[in-house]
């Protein structure tokens, strides 16, 4: 720690920026870039700059790091020039990229810039016998960023506090845009210049000398190495059950065996000196846990393609499919290997997905042809195309079969929410520039609104609501708190009993006009789901369900709804209950 403070003396900060401008001058230039286009986002109202811009500037950091970092041993006409070359190409990147973004133009920019990043930890130890320096490279880097962040969180925050104390004690006038530019001094800034001026230099980072302490002993083996045990546990219990049954394996497990191997990964990297000093844990790990990871790997396979199957090719069911594959072959290579240049899970990863995410190979682009092809497929099928181009179907004159107008609803809003809507331009006779998905599918005579899995939250916003007329009800009741994994009995007293089963309300009672009756909550909850507003405030009417002896007000509502089957969970529940 007295080393720490040590480094952030103020004393020599003026020191530390010339060494940040000697070094890394390119990288520097970014970072002031990027806090002088911040500022004027903030301070001009209606200066919206171009997603480009900040493309340029926020890779602009990354990428001038890594090619610094890459050339130190260079002379300094060499550094120059590569950076220079490098600040070309991404000039060139940025130009192709289009004024206004979309997803997929964001998914590709945030792809690129993991890639940087992870490049700035291995870029200097391409040669043999490197592993050690790079280990102690990269913990160092990891400790200074922590740091950093650490520091810029408390400057922000002694900063914020005296210009509150001004505002509050003076009576100041001091506009709220202010704090903002507070965070960007603080943590862009402030931020960058200091993680830059304590990254190991050229001299320190080949040393082939590491410090493991107690620290990471701790994180790795009796933190990290006990979760992985229990996780790893579950999955092959899962695995035996799948095989027991013979049944397909859930789509969600993908993203469970993902984790593992990642997080296995990453463990087997913080223990890498461990091993080098024989650790029996560190070692065996290292040695089985490639293998352990094969048979689950099988399992994560067929749940990709068992939601390939289901639910078609996506941007990121596609990232997960090269994940896969990836998992595959450096778990095959490390168990050949006998783990012993782990640097490699690193840079393998960052050159496949560097791979995958530039280019006409790109997942985008290959989404985006299948999307395309489906799409073409489905109106053949649904006869919706006349020489190629799409019929106006506005009046429904040509019955559409509903799992392939689904499909076909769905296929249009993927499309046209990451890709624009103008990519279906060839479909289409008449010019669809400014149409949204929903107009395109009016076009074609689809009403119904598509749903797949999903996630809802939605709540009854009071403020500004009509009152509820329960004039005509005679008994009210109050349902805290009920959903599908609580008790199925929500209430039960003298009046009534409910029952909370297959989203359905059941209602029965002896000392009643009525002995048993149902209130189905599916139909409504499929209508909060189907208005594309999963999350948020509804009316009183949207959230009410209304029949001849009941009126049920849903005060919020959460759970999620499963297409493959059609059926709603509800997580949790709270409503009012008027009955006549």
């Amino acid at each position: 720690m007295q080393s720490v403070m040590k480094k952030f003396s103020f004393k020599n900060w003026i020191e530390k920026i010339q060494l940040v401008a000697l070094r890394f001058p390119f990288t520097l230039f970014f970072v002031v870039g990027f806090t002088f286009f911040l500022l004027i986002q903030i301070n001009q109202s209606g200066n919206n700059q171009q997603e480009r811009n900040w493309t340029f500037f926020s890779l602009g950091i990354l990428l001038s790091l890594s090619v610094t970092l890459l050339s130190e041993r260079l002379k300094n006409l060499y550094q120059i020039g590569l950076n220079l070359l490098s600040i070309i190409l991404l000039l060139f990147y940025c130009y192709l990229l289009p004024e206004n973004f979309h997803p997929v133009h964001i998914y590709q920019a945030i792809s690129i810039g993991i890639v940087l990043f992870l490049t700035a930890f291995f870029v200097s130890f391409f040669k043999k016998g490197n592993d050690i320096p790079f280990w102690e490279f990269s913990k160092e880097s990891i400790i200074q960023l922590i740091i950093t962040v650490l520091f810029a969180q408390i400057l922000m925050a002694g900063l914020s506090l005296a210009v509150l104390s001004l505002k509050e004690l003076f009576k100041i006038n001091i506009d709220d845009k202010v704090y903002g530019d507070l965070a960007v001094i603080s943590y862009v800034l402030f931020g960058g210049i200091y993680f830059l001026a304590n990254i190991p230099d050229k001299t320190e980072k080949y040393k082939q000398i590491y410090n493991f302490n107690k620290f990471l002993k701790v994180l790795g083996l009796y933190i990290l190495l006990p979760i992985l045990a229990i996780y790893c546990l579950i999955l092959y219990v899962y695995l035996v059950q799948i095989l027991a049954n013979w049944q397909l394996p859930n789509g969600y497990v993908s993203m469970l065996v993902s984790v593992l191997g990642l997080g296995g990964f990453i463990t087997m990297l913080i223990l890498y000196p461990l091993r080098l000093e024989k650790n029996k844990i560190a070692v065996l790990l290292s040695k089985y846990f490639p293998v352990l990871l094969l048979p689950l790997l099988v399992l994560m396979s067929v749940g990709i393609f068992r939601r390939l199957g289901d639910y078609g090719m996506t941007i990121n069911r596609l990232y997960i499919l090269i994940l896969n594959v990836w998992l595959y072959g450096i778990s095959i290579y490390l168990f050949i290997s006998k783990a012993n240049h782990l640097k490699w899970i690193i840079v393998s990863f960052a050159a496949v997905l560097l791979v995958t995410s530039v280019g006409p190979w790109s997942v985008y682009h290959i989404t985006k042809r299948t999307m395309i092809k489906e799409i073409a497929q489905l109106l053949s099928e649904s006869k919706l195309l006349k020489d190629g181009k799409v019929i106006d179907n506005q009046e429904k004159i040509i019955h559409l079969d509903p799992k392939v107008s689904d499909q076909l609803a769905e296929d249009i809003k993927y499309m046209a929410t990451n890709y624009r809507v103008e990519k279906l331009q060839p479909f289409f006779s008449q010019s669809i520039k400014n149409k949204t998905w929903s107009e395109l599918n009016k076009i074609l005579g689809i009403n119904n609104i598509p749903i797949k899995d999903t996630h809802f939250n939605a709540w009854f916003e009071r403020k500004g609501s009509a009152a509820l007329n329960t004039e005509q009800y005679k008994s009210f009741f109050y349902l805290p708190s009920f959903g599908d994994q609580k008790n199925d009995t929500i209430l039960i007293n003298n009046q009534l009993t409910i029952i909370l089963k297959n989203s359905n309300l059941l209602l029965s009672s002896e000392n009643s006009e009525f002995t048993q009756f149902e209130i189905p909550l599916k139909p409504k909850l499929k209508e909060i789901i189907k208005t594309q507003k999963t999350r948020g405030s509804f009316t009183i009417d949207e959230m009410t369900i209304t029949s001849d002896n009941y009126k049920l007000l849903i005060n919020s509502v959460s759970g999620n709804y499963f297409a493959h089957n059609d059926s709603i969970h509800i997580n949790n529940c709270d409503a009012l209950l008027f009955l006549k």
